[in-house]
């Protein structure tokens, strides 16, 4: 058995102007989404054999809308002949477009360890540092070496071959910027100390867009986060959203604990310690991630529907996959039909191809650009710096970043202060960061431009949106598949 969604055959939901059949079967379906009940729907055979096809409806968008279910891929044919007037999609799974930690794919055999590298992690004044994840390279394009998270007392043990280290990355989850070190020797003992979060530090998103001297824009303009979930953070205030993810409370749309949607929604739209690109705009949080696991595209179209009734005027999504989704796609044509623009990361697969659903075209790709001397030495952010290099060759466009010639813009994505669950404050890399960036400032510019935003929700809206977007992007002096048309600046 597999989960496939059941769309309509043109649009996302189904009336009698296109075929009331079609809608009579999704509304009935409705009811054992709730009771997880099992259908024995009748197959259209040939006079006097008789079949019956299993399927199990697992969630609903709207009671005339798209439905999650299971079936048999040896149905497949029968459900397609016997009920026709849907797409069946099957259900795909989408990632955070965040930068992943590097990982160790071999370790040392127990006879070939001659290091066992003791390092102890602290903080400046020399305080110890728990759950400080660490990975030491002795042969980085084998990916061989040892990894290991430290304890209470700050330690942990790396089983090595060899003294020689390669490279070393030490990743803090929030509130210390993280340690890069290569082509060095350590042997026994090696002792570590992190630099803290200074939310006032000079990152190269506040080098670009100096926020914390802007003022807070008119808060009638809704910003949808579809995401990991937002909050709780005193900086942040969440004006509304919903939990997308299948059999969990609707209603709790905040942060599942991994913090990527609330470093996302604090680019956007933080106020109080530090300063979003468009501090005063109304944040929803749209939560698509279980806990530990990626995202449904069922889910991501369902938030993307939620955002157009609840009348948002942006859509965030930093997250994506390889190949593109009909179902996703519908749902950015209805967002783009409601006078809504959708922003979304190019993707972080190392110069890859860009990323669904940046790659669609009525999406807005955004790729990450960084600068040097915007982030402290030693830290991470020192191994993503990659040509080319922009007309300021203290630019350059992030080495993780998709590129292609689906970009439109480009914007700050390493070594970004935000917002993290709990009132904390964290470092992270991504496009994931560059697409909030840049939603921010778009909502930002456009603030400035009310008939716009008082227009009827339809294309017509949508479309000058982009228009008076278009003409105030500066280009860094990058070529187009790596920054599409420049970055969205106020001046």
């Amino acid at each position: 058995m597999a989960n496939f969604i059941l769309l309509p055959a043109t649009q996302t939901q189904s009336n009698e102007d296109t075929n009331p059949k079609v809608k009579d079967f999704l509304t009935t379906v409705l009811e054992p989404a709730v009771k997880r009940e099992s259908l024995k729907l009748n197959a259209r055979m040939p006079v006097k054999q008789e079949k019956k096809i299993p399927v199990k409806v697992l969630d609903s968008i709207q009671e005339n809308g798209a439905k999650l279910v299971e079936l048999s891929d040896n149905e497949l044919a029968d459900f397609h002949f016997s009920y026709p007037g849907f797409r069946i999609i099957k259900e795909k799974f989408y990632k955070k477009a965040t930068v992943y930690r590097e990982a160790i794919e071999k370790k040392a055999k127990k006879s070939q360890v001659n290091n066992k590298l003791q390092i102890t992690v602290t903080d400046k004044e020399g305080n110890p540092l728990k759950d400080i994840y660490i990975v030491a390279f002795t042969d980085f394009v084998n990916r061989l070496g040892d990894s290991g998270t430290t304890t209470a007392k700050g330690k942990v043990t790396l089983n090595l071959k060899g003294k020689r280290i390669q490279r070393m990355y030490v990743y803090p989850e929030h509130s210390y910027w993280g340690y890069y070190r290569s082509s060095f020797t350590a042997s026994a003992v090696l002792n570590i100390a992190l630099t803290s979060i200074d939310i006032h530090y000079k990152d190269v998103l506040r080098h670009f867009y100096p926020t914390a001297g802007w003022p807070s824009i008119p808060a009638s303009i809704r910003v949808a986060v579809i995401d990991t979930g937002v909050g709780p953070h005193k900086d942040l205030v969440v004006s509304g959203g919903m939990n997308c993810v299948k059999d969990e409370d609707p209603k709790d749309y905040k942060d599942n604990g991994e913090g990527h949607g609330t470093h996302v929604a604090g680019i956007i739209g933080a106020s109080g310690g530090i300063h979003g690109v468009a501090a005063g705009v109304e944040i929803f949080s749209y939560r698509v991630f279980p806990v530990g696991k990626s995202a449904s595209n069922f889910y991501i179209m369902k938030a993307i529907n939620q955002a157009i009734l609840d009348k948002c005027d942006f859509i965030n999504m930093s997250l994506g996959e390889a190949e593109q989704d009909e179902g996703i796609i519908s749902y950015i044509k209805q967002a783009y039909s409601a006078g809504m623009l959708c922003f979304c990361a190019n993707g972080n697969d190392d110069r890859d191809k860009v990323s669904f659903p940046a790659s669609y075209s009525l999406s807005v790709a955004v790729s990450a650009m960084g600068r040097k001397k915007t982030f402290p030495s030693r830290t991470v952010q020192t191994a993503i710096i990659k040509a080319p290099y922009g007309k300021d060759k203290a630019n350059f466009i992030a080495d993780f970043s998709n590129i292609g010639p689906e970009t439109d813009l480009t914007a700050p994505g390493v070594g970004i202060i935000s917002t993290f669950p709990d009132d904390r404050y964290a470092i992270m890399d991504g496009t994931s960061m560059a697409c909030p960036a840049a939603t921010g400032m778009a909502a930002r510019l456009l603030s400035a431009a009310p008939e716009i935003l008082a227009m009827p929700r339809t294309q017509a809206r949508a479309d000058e949106m982009l228009k008076y977007l278009s003409v105030r992007i500066k280009s860094l002096g990058f070529k187009p598949t790596f920054e599409g048309k420049g970055m969205l600046l106020s001046e």
